[in-house]
């Protein structure tokens, strides 16, 4: 470490590239500038001169051990130049001390550089430029503070995975270093600031800086996290002439956990209502619960006792609809509590799920009686079509691109297709032991399916009529149930037998499981904020993933 320093005092070490302080006394010797001055204007070559005489401490292991005020340059410095008035420089080289040079009497421009190398050569680690009076007659201090130059840059998260759904606030290490990989410490500024700015694919809007613009290394930096629905964003640094860096930050998924009043209620499936509350069935119960961001949850009991609804969306008239597995009626309830029940279009039908098709109609499944069936909004009388397989049990049902609607065959190995009423549904036959569960839209416009049987995810064509895909799930035999399209354009599924909550991306190419916290999850849907809401069929609850 070498500094300069008129009082020949030796200088604290830094283990990094730092602001040097330049401290010289220029005496002043009283006569006429007859004499040049090294590198000086043509201008001022009658000025009276003073003699300025810069030493240099090249640290010693003592002063290596001493760290207090940030008077440092980088470590790798060779050599230093000093010019006057933008003239000829003047070069001190290591391990020599001293530098005498003539200054004009007046204001002078006084420059330095720092070097890696001998004689002024190499890379530039450092400049500082100061204006400086000297007087005659007079002992004159001229002090300047060196900046680092930056050559390249890093950047660090103080925590680059907090928890998932819990505010934080992130400090950010953004430094510049110089060209020799020293890191550039101390308060003077830099030549240009390093600007930081936040790359978010998903414009989740969980993210702010505390600022964007580091003017000098002693500048701080916090990335704020709301904790909100987050995968995965970017933190970028960057700065005139040289290569941006990025930090990541990846909050890690946390599951709450949520009781339901009634005992062994058996919740079932789950959605997100039009009021910003998260609907659910209770099959054992009889009951649709409501459960706010918050967690607090009100149960509302179904009309018909014994009804164990089973399916639940919330349709384009406000309300709330669900099938009544055990009662064969389809089921309407208001964001204020009141209910509506009718009559399946055939008895005996056991509804599973359901889809609006936005045309003012609800179609839902018929899983014991072998149907696919529709409810008009409007309350009038239903009607429906028999699924061409024998015992199919048809189940999960959603509508595609063109609007038609597309079903799953739990033990048909089938996905069925429905392009209008009247016509006999079109049947699609799957590998060979499959369970096919619950389909729904993705935003690909594929249709991806939950298959109980195989333990995979199936991704089907509309446009073809053929199922184009298998993804097997990380954990064998997990059986997966619900499924739903994230806030993130992945699709997020449970596990019914290994109580996780798994993830894909629509390609396929990447598949994570994350513990639910929970026994049996089912149902799943995303919430107001993204974050993913599950029910736990056997242990009672209502669990949120926040990622």
């Amino acid at each position: 470490m070498r500094s300069f320093d008129s009082l020949h005092r030796p200088q604290p070490f830094a283990r990094a590239a730092a602001a040097l302080l330049i401290v010289s006394v220029a005496a002043c010797s009283g006569r006429d500038g007859s004499s040049a001055i090294p590198g000086a204007p043509h201008s001022q070559l009658d000025a009276r001169l003073a003699p300025v005489t810069f030493t240099m401490h090249w640290n010693s292991a003592t002063a290596s051990a001493v760290r207090r005020s940030p008077k440092y340059i980088s470590p790798s410095a060779l050599s230093v130049s000093i010019t006057v008035n933008q003239g000829v420089p003047q070069v001190l080289n290591f391990p020599a001390t001293t530098l005498a040079i003539n200054a004009p009497v007046g204001t002078d421009l006084f420059t330095f550089a720092t070097y890696d190398e001998a004689y002024g050569q190499g890379n530039v680690l450092g400049r500082a430029a100061i204006t400086q009076s000297i007087v005659d007659g007079a002992a004159n201090t001229v002090t300047a503070v060196l900046g680092g130059i930056i050559a390249s840059l890093a950047i660090t998260l103080g925590n680059p995975t907090p928890n998932a759904g819990t505010a934080a606030a992130i400090p950010i290490t953004a430094s510049g270093r110089d060209a020799d990989g020293n890191t550039i410490v101390g308060s003077s500024d830099y030549g240009a600031p390093i600007v930081l700015t936040i790359t978010d694919p998903a414009n989740s809007g969980t993210l702010s800086l505390s600022t964007k613009s580091l003017q000098s290394p002693a500048a701080a930096a916090t990335l704020n996290y709301n904790g909100g629905t987050l995968v995965s964003a970017s933190v970028v640094a960057s700065t005139t002439g040289v290569a941006s860096v990025s930090a990541t930050i990846s909050p890690t998924p946390t599951v709450y956990q949520y009781a339901i009043p009634t005992a062994a209620s058996k919740p079932n499936w789950i959605a997100l209502g039009p009021d910003g509350n998260m609907w659910f069935t209770e099959q054992n119960a009889s009951k649709i619960g409501r459960i706010t961001p918050a967690g607090t949850v009100t149960e509302f009991a179904t009309p018909t006792g014994s009804s164990e609804p089973s399916g639940i969306i919330s349709a384009s008239d406000g309300r709330l609809w669900f099938g009544e597995y055990a009662a064969s009626q389809i089921g309407a309830l208001t964001t204020g509590g009141t209910f509506s029940e009718y009559p399946t279009a055939f008895a005996s039908d056991s509804p599973g799920l359901l889809v609006d098709r936005g045309d003012g109609t609800i179609w839902y499944t018929g899983y014991t009686g072998n149907h696919v069936s529709v409810q008009p909004i409007d309350g009038s009388a239903g009607y429906g079509v028999s699924v061409p397989t024998v015992n199919s049990a048809p189940y999960g049902i959603t509508t595609a691109v063109d609007n038609n609607i597309y079903f799953t065959e739990q033990l048909g190995e089938n996905i069925g297709h429905l392009p209008n009423i009247g016509t006999a549904p079109v049947e699609v036959p799957v590998p060979a032991l499959s369970y096919p569960q619950q389909i729904v839209r993705g935003p690909d416009g594929n249709l991806w399916f939950t298959d109980y049987g195989t333990s995979t995810i199936g991704r089907f064509s509309p446009l073809g009529l053929a199922y184009t895909a298998y993804f097997p799930t990380p954990t064998p035999n997990s059986v997966p149930f619900g499924i739903t399209v994230g806030a993130d354009g992945a699709l997020w599924f449970t596990e019914n037998a290994t109580d996780k909550i798994g993830r894909t991306t629509t390609d396929g190419t990447t598949m994570i499981e994350y513990p639910a916290g929970g026994l049996a999850p089912r149902g799943i849907a995303a919430g107001p904020t993204g974050a993913l809401w599950f029910t736990e069929y056997s242990s009672n609850r209502i669990g949120e993933l926040v990622y």
